[in-house]
């Protein structure tokens, strides 16, 4: 390995070393009460140093969202290889609902630094990377939504006011769980998920519900 190749992969690990501390920081502090000070502390290196890799905590927070962001984008696409757009959309609900739970740490630190950082410092080329990543999720979910439309299994609303709402509500049924509501009284959580999907794709009251 030469001497260009050796440097370039000291700046990798390096890189990728920042971003497991800045996580396990964030996993413990809200990342607005984390400092680069105390990454590169931890690191034994200097503030500077980072800045080489990020322009700012802002552009370290956007890429800790858009990794997680891109996690959940290669999941997602498997929902396309279901046969059926009602089997498409349930396995990218399952997926959602697996990404989210199953590292809710994760999730949680990726959440937090997408409400917490300001998009004016976070560097042009990570803004147009988390820009594509949302095009690429967004491609994904429409689709899935035309699939359904073309078997008659949705309305024509269109596929982002659909798409929004389900997202929506998915969302916010997720956190439901993260926020740590209901704890008591939501005894098992693989009941709860499949309320998620009963809700989504059946509503809330029976067909022949009469006001």
């Amino acid at each position: 390995m030469g001497v260009s190749e050796r440097k370039k992969r000291e700046f990798a690990i390096r890189e990728e070393n920042i971003l497991k501390a800045a996580i396990g920081f964030f996993q413990i502090k809200h990342p607005s009460l984390v400092k680069m000070d105390d990454i590169a502390k931890q690191l034994e290196i200097g503030r500077g140093t980072i800045y080489l890799h990020f322009k700012s905590k802002d552009d370290l927070m956007a890429r800790i969202q858009y990794e997680d962001y891109v996690r959940l984008r290669q999941k997602l696409q498997n929902a396309l290889n279901e046969s059926t757009g009602l089997d498409m959309a349930k396995a990218a609900l399952r997926i959602y609902i697996e990404h989210c739970l199953g590292d809710k740490n994760m999730y949680l630190v990726a959440k937090q630094c997408g409400d917490s950082m300001n998009l004016d410092n976070v560097s042009p080329e990570m803004q147009e990377k988390l820009i594509e990543e949302r095009n690429n999720r967004l491609s994904i979910l429409e689709k899935i939504y035309r699939q359904t439309r073309s078997e008659n299994l949705t309305n024509q609303k269109g596929a982002y006011p659909n798409v929004a709402v389900a997202w929506g509500m998915i969302r916010g049924a997720v956190e439901v769980l993260l926020d740590g509501h209901f704890q008591k009284e939501i005894k098992s959580e693989k009941s709860y998920i499949e309320t998620i999907e009963h809700v989504l794709f059946f509503g809330l009251f029976p067909k022949n519900h009469q006001d």
